[in-house]
């Protein structure tokens, strides 16, 4: 028996699209073999998506935002493809400083866990079913955006 996650079904967590904060927490390759097959260009999709993922956070507190009793997290899908102009690399650059960017791109070592916990700026939209999702990453936020 596999019991679904406390997640699934019910409704959307409310989020307005639009830019907002968010806490990086990690990235995951995940089967989704129901996923696999030939794509809309015939092309074959394994199903495997990288799954970065992200709670956001007040812009001011830069604390967790919590719907109800549980953090509102999101994520960025994207395909395998870790090329300069793929998905994965521009949600990937975002979040890295331009220094550990550069190192990516050469294949250079670089500490990457120092990414988990980072506050960038995100764009948050819908996916075609409505759910909430991340849409692109635009950095690291400059100050907290308080005035002076």
């Amino acid at each position: 028996m596999q019991l679904p996650t406390a997640n699934q079904g019910g409704d959307y967590p409310q989020v307005e699209d639009g830019l907002t904060l968010a806490r990086f927490d990690d990235l995951i390759l995940r089967d989704h073999p129901d996923w696999a097959g030939p794509d809309k260009f015939g092309h074959d999709d394994t199903g495997q998506r990288y799954h970065f993922c992200f709670t956001l956070v007040d812009e001011d507190t830069r604390q967790a935002v919590y719907v109800e009793d549980d953090p509102l997290e999101l994520e960025a899908l994207t395909r395998t493809a870790t090329g300069e102009k793929s998905n994965f690399a521009a949600i990937l650059k975002g979040i890295l400083t331009a220094t550990e960017f550069a190192a990516w791109q050469a294949n250079e070592p670089f500490d990457g866990e120092k990414m988990k916990g980072r506050i960038v700026t995100v764009e948050v939209g819908h996916s075609t079913k409505g759910y909430p999702q991340i849409k692109q990453t635009l950095g690291q936020p400059k100050g907290k955006g308080k005035a002076s």
